[in-house]
């Protein structure tokens, strides 16, 4: 785990409580946010009015001063001058809230938010805001007759939904803008978008205590985003216990930061490094 990434489970404040969304009238979608929120800590999902101070992510992604004005925010964040290096925390950070709120939505209920540039906010380190009460379930959904509720055929539908609306409304327009601004390769921030999508699903499901989640769901997702990616899963055993971790595609480069080294699951370091580092958090109980 990173800077970044321990950052935002330890910086999520100020956020709706998960009782107070359901002790009143509410869409499904805010519904199965509240559950999500209370079984998943560190979610980081809001549900409702614009925050105040946040950005509507339709006004961001397409603006480079907005944009730019993110990435000096990430530089005095982690006290860095190496925009690059801050180029790839501003991915990390502008995708994990949304995509780890919508895959907990996903795996729990087999429901998605509304998650179009026009109705998310995005903060890096406070969280996601959902703004619509649309959601998108499957037919046999109890929900699936309320008037904000868009039915989709199954779950691979959902799958596509899912990963379609975050690729157009979201990747593609930031990775452009953001291209303008600092000097990251969109092949690179691709890489770490596509690693950000299975960390989001690796870490719901060792939170839900489900990993056959993470073992069926990451290639199905991430086949979607990109059928040619490295992103995937390193399964390890040892001493009779197993561990499911992410195999990176992408660097996120926090080792060239002061004091800082190679993520234990670093594409950068050798595959047989790799697992040898990992058979230590297996043997210790540690996470993924």
């Amino acid at each position: 785990m990173n800077q970044a990434e321990i950052d935002q489970q330890q910086a999520v404040s100020d956020r709706t409580e998960p009782e107070e969304l359901l002790s009143r009238e509410s869409s499904p979608i805010e519904d199965t946010l509240a559950r999500a929120s209370a079984a998943l800590p560190y979610l980081g999902a809001r549900f409702g009015a614009l925050p105040d101070g946040w950005r509507l992510s339709a006004d961001l992604v397409h603006d480079p001063a907005a944009v730019r004005d993110l990435l000096d925010q990430v530089c005095q964040w982690y006290e860095m001058k190496d925009r690059q290096v801050a180029a790839s925390f501003l991915v990390l950070g502008y995708f994990w809230y949304p995509m780890a709120s919508a895959v907990a939505c996903y795996l729990t209920e087999r429901r998605l938010p509304a998650l179009g540039a026009g109705n998310v906010a995005v903060h890096p380190r406070d969280g996601v805001a959902f703004l619509s009460p649309r959601c998108y379930v499957l037919p046999d959904d109890p929900a699936a007759y309320h008037p904000e509720a868009v039915v989709l055929d199954d779950e691979g539908a959902l799958r596509a939904r899912l990963v379609g609306q975050l690729e157009a409304d979201h990747a593609a327009p930031l990775f452009a803008t953001l291209r303008t601004v600092a000097p990251y390769s969109v092949t690179a921030m691709r890489a770490n978008y596509l690693d950000r999508l299975a960390s989001a699903v690796l870490w719901v499901s060792e939170e839900l205590g489900k990993p056959d989640l993470a073992r069926h769901e990451v290639p199905a997702l991430v086949a979607l985003a990109n059928p040619r990616t490295r992103t995937g899963l390193l399964e390890v055993e040892e001493a009779g216990q197993r561990g499911v971790f992410l195999r990176r595609g992408g660097c996120c480069l926090n080792y060239r930061l002061s004091g800082k080294e190679k993520c234990d699951t670093c594409c950068l370091r050798p595959l047989d490094e790799r697992l040898a580092l990992l058979r230590r958090h297996v043997t210790r109980g540690t996470g993924s």
